[in-house]
């Protein structure tokens, strides 16, 4: 592969914040809400929204999500989540703390965290899964960068092979659509119309059903775990100008594996149901097209974030990023406050190009909230308490 090929110096470590990182955080930030947008607003783990929604306005919009969204934004936060598993090891040994067992509380915070996010705020919470995989991460913490990167290839291209073996030795019924109608339209009425308690039941069959997903979907996002972490022990973003050639390389193979996937999924449409070659660009653009466009976006970022134009157009995004597990749980806060029954009231009525009007404008007061917060504060909120309790007695900051 292209990556073994390069030569990637190794630059020793340094202290302190990585301001692309940062920018690139908040970008994937904005992406995760867009493509959540279609979660809060209406049942798409049972409905589809193509069928649902009439005007060309509404499912042009939804293919667009689909299409520069859908498995790319998630795939550039586990990729982040794994470089920042390398910087806080790091620094915590540079400061003379104990890595393993700080990076163990700071996932136990995270569980919490989510746990509240997803039982008692919105079931789509993926803090849960990533604190469960980021302590399966720390068996790779030794690993050579070479090994972290055979590993996430393996993860990315056996779960495909598997897939495709499995669809054509059992046939159609292996991809059999798990989708509901009754249960998509039981879960439209309880959310637009339904009590707190039913919110809350329906919220939890929600959640199990995702959890289901994330799990059919973890060999990606641990394998964007992996080369995240990869990238980390190469000191890639520390010194990105040193790495340009590597960045241009990664930037081109991304476009190039990614791209295509994308748009034959997009184009394809199936003659019947159960067909084969519909299932088989699905899976391809699950562990294919979403990683490679992932690391397609983060590459072209970082080579845009060399240009101090750039730098200072990113600034809002860079404080965003910042400030990410606050304005991730804000985001659901004020979603479900805008479509379900107890607020606005609007889930399964505003349709694709209304809720993107919607992410614009809300992604928008975030971006202006978090540059004045991060004007007065080092830390968010939930930053702030996250570390305090990840810390204890070894913290130190005022």
């Amino acid at each position: 592969m292209f990556f073994m090929q390069l030569s990637v110096p190794v630059i020793p470590a340094q202290a302190g914040r990585i301001d692309s990182l940062d920018a690139i955080r908040g970008v994937a930030l904005g992406g995760v809400l867009l493509v959540n947008m279609g979660l809060f607003s209406f049942p798409a783990l049972y409905l589809d929204p193509l069928q649902y929604w009439s005007g060309n306005w509404n499912k042009g919009v939804a293919l667009f999500i689909s299409f520069i969204g859908e498995g790319k934004f998630v795939s550039m936060f586990s990729f982040l989540f794994g470089l920042g598993f390398t910087l806080f090891l790091r620094s915590a040994e540079k400061k003379g703390l104990p890595p393993v067992t700080l990076f163990l509380r700071r996932l136990l915070v995270l569980l919490g965290i989510g746990m509240i996010h997803a039982h008692f705020i919105w079931f789509g919470d993926v803090l849960c899964f990533y604190s469960v995989f980021g302590a399966i991460l720390l068996l790779f913490r030794n690993k050579s960068p070479e090994s972290l990167l055979k590993w996430a290839l393996g993860l990315l291209v056996i779960p495909v092979v598997l897939f495709v073996l499995a669809g054509t030795i059992i046939g159609p019924v292996f991809f059999e659509d798990v989708s509901n109608a009754k249960v998509g339209y039981t879960a439209l009425d309880i959310y637009r119309s339904g009590s707190f308690r039913q919110l809350w039941a329906q919220n939890g069959i929600d959640l199990l059903t995702t959890r289901i997903g994330y799990l059919m979907e973890g060999p990606v996002i641990f394998a964007m775990f992996l080369l995240g972490a990869y990238s980390g022990k190469r000191q890639l973003f520390r010194h990105p100008d040193v790495h340009m050639t590597f960045f241009r390389q990664v930037q081109l193979w991304g476009a190039v594996i990614g791209w295509p996937v994308a748009v034959a999924t997009l184009l394809y449409t199936p003659p019947g149901p159960g067909d084969a070659m519909f299932n088989y660009l699905q899976v391809a653009s699950t562990y294919i097209a979403g990683p490679a466009i992932g690391i397609f976006y983060i590459a072209t970022l970082t080579r845009l974030l060399q240009s101090p134009r750039w730098q200072e157009w990113m600034r809002p995004f860079q404080a965003a990023g910042k400030m990410a597990a606050t304005n991730y749980l804000m985001q659901s806060v004020c979603c479900v406050s805008i479509y379900y029954s107890f607020g606005g009231g609007l889930y399964g009525y505003a349709g694709p190009a209304t809720i993107f009007l919607i992410w614009l404008l809300l992604f928008s007061i975030q971006l202006v909230i978090s540059s004045w917060w991060m004007s007065h504060f080092r830390f968010g909120p939930v930053e702030w308490i996250w570390r305090r309790l990840t810390y204890g007695k070894w913290y130190t900051e005022k």
